[in-house]
């Protein structure tokens, strides 16, 4: 990767070495200082967070099938790239410029000034961006960041990098734990707008980036299984005690990338496997009335055709790679609405914050989760269900369901975003009739590893990209669930729907990692993709260059 930002700082200190002081004292000005206070900077970094998900969101939702386009040969659709594009590489700029030199002086300052709080609280996001970071690019740099008069960085393996957030997360679940503060200074509450300088939540959220390190990599060690366990079980508690990041949306850049105002989703629609998973077919074998979802209304958005005779209410989804095969001329009624709202086929809002604003996440003032109390229940009961805890995964996994209701169900969020269900929210009677249905497990000898992942998929459907894909690439897309002899993610025949058309350059693989930044890897620093190859040419079986890197598996996910 190439640092940028140091040519920046070498050309002003040449500067100072021809005493240029008076140009360059700009502490002068109070409201440009060059040493402000982490409590001014970490607001900045809990927004970089949906700029680089959310950006990047929009074609891994393609890979994940949450989504797809309402055309046919869309490349992402195709499980390809964009090629000399910077499509795909918000979290990679997130992670070196947007996040990256910003938490290390958060880090660095918060320790000279006593600040444990904000140390921790920079550490934990550091941690979280390259987690997000290694497990959508694979190998990246991380060892050694930032050294003066350093322009280019070799990039690390995936398990090293996984070790190294190990790590920084025990250090910042220390910091946070701190009461040695400086008094003189500001605390966490100042800048702190998710969990308002509440330490204790933010040991939580660290304790889920351990849970979510143990489980990319589950599959290696025994072990893995009870560490997923013990960190799950020590994150969060219940709702009020999910990672948020809220808008104020009363500007472009506050508010949410998905909603109407930002206009980012006007070809986006809402895939054939969410629908499925939804309206029974998938989960209850039959989508007749009284196998649907109730949560199915408050998160998809309804076709016009909903009078009698259409079982599942008129939901529907597209197809990778086929789009939207109704259009205005071909069965108009039963076309594939936006996701902003239902029966209506272009942004209702765009550029007008007066206009209508969207519906669930696709709202301006929508919060953006970043980490849930029902992933958290869902992570648990995979590792429990692994070792064969079956009476406690049960349970997880209908703590996991029902903590989605209430996160649907919820009334008020943080900076007073709005709430996500439809009008009014899911009652008792739904939600009981919907645990009472084929949808859901009636006991724990019951319990399979597709019940636990699909209602997982559900949970993090339109938010949790990065996790979803790790959990896709985890089990290969295809892999057999040993309990049913189906495959995990497309018991009977239906969840995951065929791939299409796969990019030319996949060779027929699927995609397992998005590849390098374009601008700043690609044109700067192809010495280190060609590490990058080299790397996953050692554990991959067949050859791997430039143009197929992203068909490369990742470290995490081989045996």
């Amino acid at each position: 990767m190439r640092k940028v930002i140091l040519i920046v700082t070498s050309s002003i200190l040449l500067m100072g070495a021809f005493s240029c002081k008076k140009y360059l004292d700009i502490n002068s000005d109070p409201d440009t200082p060059q040493a402000p206070n982490p409590s001014s900077v970490l607001p900045a970094m809990l927004a970089g967070i949906p700029r680089g998900v959310q950006f990047d969101g929009r074609f891994l939702g393609r890979y994940t099938q949450m989504f797809h386009l309402n055309s046919a040969s869309d490349i992402w659709d195709a499980q390809g790239y964009g090629a000399g594009s910077d499509n795909g590489g918000d979290i990679f700029r997130q992670a070196y410029y947007g996040l990256g030199r910003n938490l290390e002086y958060m880090i660095t300052e918060g320790k000279k000034n006593q600040q444990w709080d904000y140390v921790g609280a920079a550490q934990a996001l550091k941690a979280y961006i390259f987690q997000a970071l290694t497990l959508t690019h694979g190998e990246v740099g991380y060892d050694g960041l930032y050294a003066d008069n350093q322009y280019f960085y070799s990039y690390q393996s995936q398990q090293r990098v996984l070790a190294g957030i190990d790590t920084l997360c025990r250090d910042a679940i220390a910091n946070l734990s701190r009461t040695d503060l400086n008094p003189a200074k500001a605390r966490l509450s100042v800048g702190d707008y998710v969990y308002n300088g509440n330490t204790a939540l933010w040991v939580k959220f660290v304790n889920g980036l351990l849970a979510r390190n143990y489980l990319a990599v589950i599959h290696k060690a025994p072990s893995n299984a009870d560490s997923v366990i013990k960190y799950a079980g020590l994150a969060m508690a219940s709702g009020a005690d999910d990672f948020l990041v809220p808008f104020n949306a009363t500007r472009n850049d506050d508010a949410n990338f998905w909603g109407t105002f930002r206009n980012n989703l006007g070809t986006t629609r809402q895939s054939r496997m969410i629908v499925n998973l939804l309206d029974g077919t998938t989960l209850a074998g039959s989508n007749v009335p009284f196998n649907r979802d109730p949560r199915m209304q408050h998160m998809l958005t309804i076709s016009q055709d909903t009078t009698t005779g259409i079982t599942n209410g008129g939901y529907r989804g597209v197809l990778p790679t086929v789009g939207d095969p109704n259009t205005t001329t071909v069965n108009p009624r039963q076309r594939v609405p936006v996701l902003w709202g239902d029966s209506i086929f272009v942004n209702p809002g765009a550029n007008n914050f007066g206009l209508p604003q969207g519906k669930f996440l696709f709202h301006n003032k929508a919060v953006m989760p970043v980490m849930t109390y029902s992933e958290m229940q869902f992570a648990k009961a995979e590792a429990e269900l692994r070792k064969g805890l079956t009476t406690n995964a049960y349970t997880s996994y209908r703590n996991g369901i029902n903590g989605h209701f209430d996160f649907i169900n919820r009334a008020s969020y943080p900076l007073s975003n709005i709430p996500l269900f439809k009008t009014i929210p899911i009652n008792a009677a739904e939600r009981a009739r919907y645990l009472a249905s084929p949808n859901v497990e009636a006991s724990a000898a019951t319990l399979t590893l597709s019940d636990v992942m699909l209602q997982k998929y559900i949970a993090l459907w339109g938010w949790g990209f990065v996790e979803t894909w790790t959990d896709l690439r985890r089990y290969h897309y295809t892999d057999i669930d040993v309990a049913t002899g189906q495959p995990v993610y497309s018991p009977g025949g239906t969840g995951l729907q065929a791939f299409g058309t796969l990019f030319a350059d996949n060779g027929g693989k699927t995609v397992q990692r998005l590849r390098p930044r374009f601008n700043s890897e690609v044109v700067w620093n192809i010495a280190s993709i060609n590490e990058m190859v080299t790397q996953a040419t050692a554990y991959n079986t067949f050859p791997i260059n430039y143009s197929n890197l992203h068909v490369a598996e990742c470290w995490f996910s081989r045996p």
